[in-house]
C-alpha cells in the first residue's frame, strides 16, 4: 500500500506484457510454445490487488505448460534480481 501511488502493478504489468525483442513473449513464440501475452491487475478497493498473466497456448505449449510456467518465474525472478 505504501507504493500504491508510484504505480508497481502498472510497471510490473508493462515488463511482463512486453511483446517486443528480449521479451517473454517473443521467447515462448520462437519456442513454439504460445501466440499471445497479456499482463495486468485489478484492485478491489483499496485492500488487495490481483496480478493475472494470461497467455494463449500453441498445442505444443499445452503439452508442455510447465515449461512455460518455468520460464514465466523464472522471467519474473529475473526482474527481481537483475532489475529491468
Amino acid at each position: 500500500m505504501p507504493n500504491y501511488k508510484k504505480g508497481p502493478a502498472s510497471y510490473l504489468s508493462h515488463l511482463i506484457g512486453h511483446e517486443g525483442e528480449n521479451s517473454l513473449l517473443s521467447l515462448l513464440i520462437d519456442e513454439g510454445l504460445a501466440l499471445e501475452l497479456s499482463s495486468g491487475f485489478s484492485s478491489e478497493m483499496r485492500k488487495y490487488s490481483i496480478f493475472n498473466i494470461t497467455i494463449t497456448l500453441t498445442k505444443i505449449g499445452v503439452a508442455n505448460y510447465l515449461v512455460i510456467l518455468n520460464y514465466v518465474f523464472a522471467y519474473i525472478k529475473m526482474l527481481k534480481e537483475k532489475g529491468v
